[in-house]
């Protein structure tokens, strides 16, 4: 029996995975079509640990921590209260040109899904990080706009896709930190 990161590639389940965690991705991310993507072209990620530690260090790092107490708590709590973790199985996607989808200028990016079948949910978490300064167009507009310290932008904010419920909702959890120079 042939297996795949997402389980054996002939059990109806892998397929309606496969199908869901490709429909969570056209539905995020509308302006491309996953829809040639194969069971392949996905990781399962075995430990939850090693996946919470990446996304500490990468996106909720010490630095962010110490000038937001708390930001870290708050932002595991919430995602457990929506999927609970400890019942999830992750898998994570890593584009073949990750230029084509994620835009050119990107130094990393993360891609997760949090997959609960028994509450029938799937988060997909992606989050990327580009050079300084460059993807601001107000910045772009008016350079004074950091000089002055005027300018008061969001570090980053959570949307949560349900894409399970037959209602398709998409939750919005706010979790933005002001971003000062």
């Amino acid at each position: 029996m042939a297996s795949s990161p997402l389980g054996p590639i002939n059990h109806t389940s892998t397929i309606q995975l496969l199908v869901q965690l490709i429909s969570t991705l056209n539905s995020s991310l509308p302006d491309y079509d996953f829809s040639n993507l194969q069971a392949s072209d996905f990781i399962h990620e075995s430990n939850l640990d090693l996946v919470v530690n990446k996304i500490n260090s990468y996106l909720l790092n010490y630095a962010l921590e110490a000038k937001h107490h708390g930001v870290r708590k708050k932002f595991w709590d919430t995602l457990d209260s929506v999927i609970n973790l400890k019942k999830c199985r992750l898998y994570s996607f890593v584009p073949d040109d990750e230029s084509e989808v994620f835009g050119q200028g990107h130094v990393w990016t993360m891609n997760y899904f949090f997959v609960n079948k028994e509450a029938k949910k799937i988060i997909f978490f992606t989050c990327s990080a580009t050079r300084k300064l460059q993807f601001n167009p107000k910045m772009d507009a008016d350079p004074n706009l950091i000089q002055d310290g005027s300018l008061d932008e969001n570090i980053f904010e959570m949307e949560i896709d349900d894409h399970f419920s037959p209602a398709k909702q998409r939750s919005h959890i706010d979790l933005t930190v002001p971003w000062s120079r």
